[in-house]
């Protein structure tokens, strides 16, 4: 029997106002209830819940927006920011985000390294690691990826580095040879003149873990039973934009014939 989320005592809140519940599901997982207005007066509130709850050594997170009436800025920075500080075998899922704040998130390009779930039972699958199975394209891929992300000097350095690997392997393979991509870079693309990763970019870790998770919500979504590479390349072009959409240019093609192209 799960405990009962855990609460401090307070008076009746007022619609809106902000509250925290949080929840043990088992030693390496903590459910988080977020309700209310996420703004710039209750972030830190969340920021240092969370921040007490990492330091008594959970790894697994899923924060519960379902209650949430409002998220700015200050709010969506601390769901990132607890993300950087994660290490990359940690996982971070959000579950139930309203739809209004979830066009938010895709604006700004931030859903690509915060799993968003449609449930909280979805979100604690994956972050129990009952997701989707790799096939073996995209496990070489993958494998592949974890040797050459380290050497990458900037975003647009790894976005160069998932286009060669994807060009070899699986679906992703084949969709790219339509459209001419090949080994040599494009005129006009050098990796080396672009600004070189920030500490806190190193710091947000694994781009090889954020990709997956991402990749296996894209299969999801379409009904697969395992994660191919076509997955892992639109994952990559979500994540990477806009750099991964300067080197499709740079090849005479872009996202939306790529994916277009996986879609048929």
């Amino acid at each position: 029997m799960l405990d009962p989320l855990v609460t401090s005592p307070q008076p009746e809140r007022r619609p809106n106002e902000f509250g925290i519940r949080h929840q043990e599901i088992d030693e390496r997982t903590c459910l988080v209830a977020v309700e209310g207005d996420l703004d710039l007066a209750s972030a830190p509130e969340l920021k240092w819940t969370l921040v007490e709850l990492l330091h008594k050594g959970y790894s697994h997170y899923v924060i519960d927006l379902s209650a949430l009436t409002h998220m700015d800025s200050m709010g969506l920075g601390v769901l990132v920011g607890f993300r950087k500080r994660l290490h990359a075998d940690a996982r971070l899922a959000i579950a139930c985000m309203p739809r209004p704040l979830t066009r938010l998130l895709e604006m700004t390009g931030v859903d690509a390294c915060l799993g968003t779930f449609a449930s909280v039972d979805e979100a604690l699958g994956a972050g129990t690691g009952r997701g989707l199975p790799l096939d073996t394209d995209a496990a070489m891929a993958l494998g592949l990826a974890s040797t050459a992300m380290p050497f990458a000097t900037s975003r647009r350095a790894e976005a160069l580095r998932w286009l060669r690997i994807l060009r070899l392997n699986g679906e992703a393979a084949r969709v790219l040879s339509v459209f001419g991509v090949g080994e040599t870079l494009p005129a006009g693309v050098d990796e080396e003149t672009e600004a070189p990763l920030s500490t806190e970019q190193r710091a947000d870790g694994d781009a090889i873990a954020t990709i997956t998770d991402l990749a296996g919500r894209i299969a999801r979504r379409r009904g697969a039973t395992a994660v191919g590479t076509g997955d892992i390349l639109v994952a990559v072009i979500q994540f990477y934009s806009p750099d991964f959409d300067v080197v499709l240019a740079a090849h005479g093609t872009d996202r939306d014939e790529v994916i277009g192209r996986l879609a048929a």
